[in-house]
């Protein structure tokens, strides 16, 4: 059975780019190891901190803020092809201060102004009717409104759908084991039950891509990288932005539920939370807003994050005919996926390369592979 287009993996990134190559016309089937979206892209928070977590100017904080601006527009699709949309909210986000370090993150981030991107300083009567339920300490705050929030699995489920609906095949089970390729092109996949034939390759498969034969070389190395979460139950809750505090964030949902996150641990593959993890969590999580203490714990969960080397994504061609790689975008692996999706349908439907697809291709990695 031959396909045109063969998408291995179908997390948020994969489902994206197989709706944009189904929407240009290519037939695609998404093949994916569990449920398509039963890893990272469902588990994560959901924050696009586009600006609140950028340290410099560059390719990246342009990427990133081209891929926020893209998840309102996508948003209005989701909702116009499936009525479900992603839970999109700009609701900002909000780093609370203190006397003694506000100085410090205001200036951290005040290099933004220069190129036109809103921040605020917000004193104290500013921050309260933000965050009502902040910790006494907080005295100020730096605020980033044009940052927004998704509900990862609203936004995956109707990803799917929509693909689907334009045509997208999506198959279960079907682990991958190795891309195929003869005389420099590609050809197909080999799965555990079959060898599939295809003309274009895209390997999405996250933690898990390096574990595809065929494709990334020994440069190219995508490691897991353990993010345990917690969610909380509370009504009203006591503040409207997502918080970075602590070392970590606070999400807070429409609907009264807070995600709290997150660590980062290199473990492999290993499953699970662990009672230390979720106490650093809930630790953090009360010491920024104490009325959480008081907040039910509903869930608590972990995820496997692709990480590169670099902490940047592996988005382009792989030197070879028909293979591509959209994986290893670590902790943005959800703000980034809208223009991710763009710059590999650009690259596969008419060769365009994005203006900054040399900060994230994989070249800069890339060994030399002969023939």
């Amino acid at each position: 059975m031959s396909e045109s287009v063969l998408v291995v993996g179908g997390g948020l990134v994969g489902a994206l780019i197989a709706l944009r190559l189904a929407e240009a016309g290519l037939p695609v089937r998404v093949l994916d190891r569990d449920h398509p979206g039963a890893e990272s892209s469902s588990a994560g928070a959901g924050i696009l901190a586009a600006q609140s977590e950028a340290i410099e100017s560059g390719p990246i904080l342009e990427l990133g803020l081209a891929s926020r601006a893209l998840h309102a527009t996508l948003n209005q699709e989701l909702i116009g092809l499936t009525g479900g949309g992603s839970g999109y909210r700009q609701n900002g986000t909000l780093i609370p201060t203190t006397e003694g370090d506000h100085a410090d993150h205001l200036a951290a981030h005040l290099w933004q102004r220069t190129r036109g991107l809103r921040l605020e300083s917000l004193d104290a009567s500013a921050t309260r009717a933000l965050a009502p339920g902040l910790h006494a300490r907080f005295t100020s705050g730096v605020f980033f409104p044009e940052d927004a929030s998704v509900d990862p699995p609203k936004l995956m489920a109707s990803a799917i759908e929509a693909a689907a609906r334009k045509g997208v095949q999506f198959e279960h089970g079907a682990t991958v084991r190795e891309v195929m390729q003869s005389s420099g092109r590609v050809t197909g996949v080999r799965t555990d039950h079959a060898t599939r034939s295809a003309e274009v390759v895209v390997l999405c498969a996250g933690a898990w891509s390096e574990q595809v034969a065929g494709a990334l070389d020994d440069s190219q190395q995508i490691r897991p990288a353990r993010g345990q979460l917690a969610e909380l139950a509370l009504s009203p809750v006591p503040f409207g932005p997502v918080l970075f505090a602590g070392g970590g964030y606070l999400l807070p949902r429409s609907d009264g539920r807070v995600c709290v996150g997150s660590t980062m641990e290199m473990v492999g593959f290993a499953r699970g939370t662990t009672a230390a993890g979720i106490r650093t969590l809930l630790d953090r999580a009360i010491d920024a807003v104490p009325a959480l203490g008081d907040a039910e714990v509903t869930r608590t969960w972990s995820s496997f994050r692709p990480r590169s080397p670099d902490g940047l994504p592996f988005v382009g061609g792989l030197g070879v005919h028909g293979l591509y790689v959209a994986a290893g975008h670590h902790r943005s692996g959800i703000l980034l996926a809208p223009i991710t999706a763009e710059i590999v349908r650009d690259l596969i439907v008419d060769g365009r390369r994005h203006r900054l697809l040399d900060a994230i291709a994989p070249e800069r990695f890339r060994k030399h592979r002969p023939g």
